[in-house]
């Protein structure tokens, strides 16, 4: 509750022009932004692209914001509308966003305890990440704000313009696709 009282104080001084509380907001915030923007484009370089816009449009809409959701959910629904606006545009381009390289996965933070386990986790998130990028971008949304990032399914279903159930339809279809894609990794592990 402090750190949502302190994110509330910080955004009313970056609303007032104060940069170093932008600043910390921006700091507060911007692995797991990226993080959303990398595991739904594949593509460090356009990950980054959608944090600096992300960020850019939190900028120029300060005074817009006011609150009614938390600021992380909005950040969310940023990085996700344009991640996905990034995708349709490469669509239409034809090209094809590569999948996650193992050393980018290895820079996402690791809580293993072991070694072992270290790189055990590593491949794990390698192959699925791969099998996230097999997923369409909407149902890659849902899988990586609902199930990576946390959030709950109205969040989730808020972020993406969608009703609760269509959402929780796009969850129930993407983790049977991944639970079939994944099972035979799962076994050899």
């Amino acid at each position: 509750m402090k750190q949502q009282i302190d994110q509330d104080i910080l955004l009313q001084q970056a609303r007032d022009g104060n940069s170093r509380s932008f600043n910390q907001l921006v700091k507060l915030h911007q692995s797991r932004v990226y993080s959303v923007a990398l595991r739904l484009l594949g593509s460090q370089s356009e990950a980054e692209d959608v944090l600096q816009e992300t960020f850019i449009a939190l900028y120029q809409n300060l005074h817009h914001f006011r609150g009614g959701s938390k600021l992380a959910t909005y950040l969310f629904r940023l990085a996700t509308n344009f991640s996905l606006m990034k995708l349709r545009r490469s669509k239409r381009r034809g090209s094809d966003s590569s999948p996650l390289s193992l050393n980018v996965i290895e820079e996402l933070p690791d809580k293993a305890a072991s070694p072992l386990e270290s790189l055990l986790s590593s491949e794990f998130r390698a192959v699925l990440d791969q099998q996230l990028q097999k997923l369409p971008a909407k149902d890659r949304a849902v899988v990586v704000l609902r199930d990576i990032e946390g959030l709950d399914g109205w969040q989730v279903a808020k972020i993406l313009g969608l009703t609760l159930p269509a959402m929780k339809s796009k969850l129930h279809r993407s983790r049977e696709f991944l639970r079939k894609n994944l099972s035979g990794y799962l076994k050899d592990s």
